[in-house]
């Protein structure tokens, strides 16, 4: 019997794909772009209670949520803050936490959706489908947004200290970009959206989503992934996904597929 649910992971996005999913309230550091396989509409429900219906929908990080995609087939694209897809899609977000979207901008990549549902694109289509639809949402490029190079040492720093599961003091980080702390943090937060604790956070809940393609115990995982045991990863993935890291791991519910670079990316040093 095929897995129902599919997950690919690259260094800089992720692509969870679902028959159906229903989840409480959960916010996460990536902008997640959603859309319909069906064209019939979701529900997401904001936290003051606000109801939409959307075919399609971008929704910016830290932005609480409930979402009810019941039997229509969901695409949930999730773009890591420091990436170029990321710095384009937030022009198209401006100050607005969700952007709802007709599915029909996505034009000819529709006809994709259906075979991504149902696990029959490889991870090439898949990648060239997630640039096409955050094309479609934004206008642009993905490459017409460069990271600030200082930004990016720290960021590649961060991801070593992440699989290494340490930490590293602001000083420091702020003499590897040969600037003040005081202006690290001001431009770091500029160009990702978020202060570097919460980016180490997410990058800690990133690197575990990745190790659970390996097999191992979910008490290993959570140990590799630096949490200080399996419940304390068990919380914060109900807080960020609506899902018990259980329900991922399982190899029967969820297909993971991992893009070398990302094994590069986000493995241990």
């Amino acid at each position: 019997m095929p897995t129902p649910n599919h997950l690919h992971l690259w260094d800089d996005r992720f692509f969870y794909i679902t028959p159906a999913i229903q989840s409480g309230l959960t916010a996460r550091s990536s902008a997640t772009l959603l859309a319909s396989v069906s064209g019939h509409p979701f529900t997401l429900v904001t936290l003051d209670g606000s109801v939409l219906r959307c075919t399609a929908a971008l929704v910016a990080p830290h932005v609480p949520r409930q979402l009810d995609a019941d039997g229509c087939g969901l695409l949930s694209l999730n773009i890591d803050p420091a990436s170029a897809a990321f710095r384009a899609l937030s022009i198209a977000l401006g100050e607005r936490s969700i952007l709802p979207i007709d599915a029909a901008c996505f034009g000819p990549l529709r006809e994709q959706f259906e075979g991504a549902l149902h696990g029959q694109l490889g991870a090439g289509r898949l990648r060239a489908l997630s640039e096409g639809m955050v094309r479609c949402v934004c206008g642009t490029s993905e490459q017409r947004a460069p990271l600030d190079p200082r930004v990016d040492r720290v960021l590649q720093r961060l991801h070593v200290a992440s699989g290494q599961g340490s930490t590293i003091p602001l000083r420091d980080l702020a003499a590897l970009a040969c600037l003040s702390p005081d202006r690290m943090t001001h431009l770091f937060r500029e160009q990702t959206g978020m202060s570097i604790k919460r980016y180490l956070l997410w990058a800690k809940i990133r690197r575990t989503v990745q190790l659970m393609a390996t097999g191992g115990s979910l008490t290993q995982i959570a140990l590799s992934g630096g949490f200080t045991d399996a419940a304390h990863m068990s919380r914060t993935f109900q807080r960020y996904f609506g899902l018990p890291p259980s329900f991922l791991a399982n190899a029967g519910s969820v297909a993971v597929v991992v893009d070398e670079h990302a094994l590069r990316t986000w493995q241990a040093q």
